[in-house]
């Protein structure tokens, strides 16, 4: 171990005995439950005028505390990403774009930078934060795996000062997932304001809670074992489908023996790819007049027509949206929407 490395050991383990002892006659355990089983899924270490706050609106926080101190959970991105030129080829058949993993320091510098300061913000520093990196490796190995993979965490926090005055946190939680042949990655934001006079003391405190949040083992089970049942059910759908799949292909196989006119199979083919090419088109006269856009469901592959004009567009199972010019809301996190699933889909045209 080198010097460097040393010194930064001491230094985390400094940070967290002082945080102990700065917290630890005036905390509470704030209980975070799972909504779709009603049960206590973490308790997390805050002070004790700090509360948990049900979301009303997008715009609401999830926890605050006195004197302006607000807390908001939001997605960052999900991606995928594969070495393998088949792979790659199926991504780009699918309309899929791939982005390679980077570092939670990059993610602050490729997308929070550039998008944050649009929005009036001014950055002011970054720096790791390995302790909630190592929170969500921890919590990470407690649950059901389908697959085997190999995980990768980093975490990283960045400051920055508002348009109001306020200071602001943006921790950025990314977990990499490295398997099958390709590689799936998100992040997720945690972010804190408070004014200047108190940022430290709100931002030592959220930090704390974070890395010493309890999990409930029991809600951890029930989640373990309805993901290995949902796995089970995936699999048996999956052999049916690949058994459909292969009797598919025989009849393939023998219709293309019988038929050896191949002029006329290029022919038909590029006058369905000249007809989807007019169907676009028109559609996009029409979204054009409709002041509207097409966004594709990733549940059932329908396609459904949107208001044009917002940043982000969220789907859920029954095709119903949401618009959000809010570079932090989730619906998932959303208590309002709590018992629906929501994937966030781009405007095709």
């Amino acid at each position: 171990m080198n010097k460097m490395m040393i010194v930064k050991l001491i230094v985390l383990t400094f940070s967290i005995f002082m945080s102990q002892c700065l917290f630890a006659e005036d905390l509470q355990m704030l209980s975070i439950m799972d909504a779709s089983r009603n049960m206590e899924m973490h308790r997390m270490p805050l002070p004790v005028n700090w509360k948990l706050n049900v979301p009303k609106t997008a715009d609401d926080p999830n926890m605050i505390g006195p004197g302006g101190i607000k807390v908001y959970y939001r997605t960052g991105g999900n991606f995928s990403y594969s070495d393998d030129p088949y792979m790659q080829q199926i991504y780009q058949q699918s309309g899929q774009k791939m982005r390679a993993p980077i570092s939670a320091a990059q993610i602050i510098e490729q997308d929070l930078v550039p998008q944050l300061t649009n929005h009036g913000m001014k950055f002011i520093k970054q720096y790791p934060l390995p302790e909630i990196a190592q929170r969500s490796k921890t919590y990470s190995n407690k649950l059901y795996k389908s697959m085997p993979s190999q995980e990768y965490f980093d975490a990283a926090g960045s400051e920055w000062k508002s348009e109001n005055g306020n200071t602001v946190l943006v921790i950025v939680d990314e977990t990499v997932s490295n398997g099958q042949g390709s590689v799936f990655w998100y992040y997720q934001l945690k972010v804190l304001e408070a004014p200047a006079e108190q940022f430290e003391s709100a931002k030592a405190a959220l930090i704390y809670g974070i890395v010493n949040t309890q999990d409930n083992p029991k809600q951890i089970q029930a989640y373990n074992t309805s993901e290995q049942q949902k796995s089970n059910q995936s699999m048996s759908q999956h052999n049916a489908r690949m058994k459909q799949n292969q009797q598919n292909f025989d009849r393939q196989q023998q219709i293309h023996r019988e038929t050896n006119d191949a002029v006329n199979d290029s022919i038909m083919s590029t006058y369905r790819n000249q007809d989807a090419a007019s169907d676009r088109a028109q559609q996009q006269r029409i979204n054009t007049i409709n002041d509207e856009s097409t966004v594709t469901s990733p549940y059932d592959g329908e396609q459904y027509q949107v208001d044009s004009g917002s940043d982000q567009y969220w789907i859920n199972r029954d095709g119903e949206y949401i618009q959000s010019d809010d570079a932090f809301y989730d619906p998932n996190m959303d208590q309002e929407q709590n018992n629906q699933e929501w994937q966030q889909v781009e405007p095709q045209y």
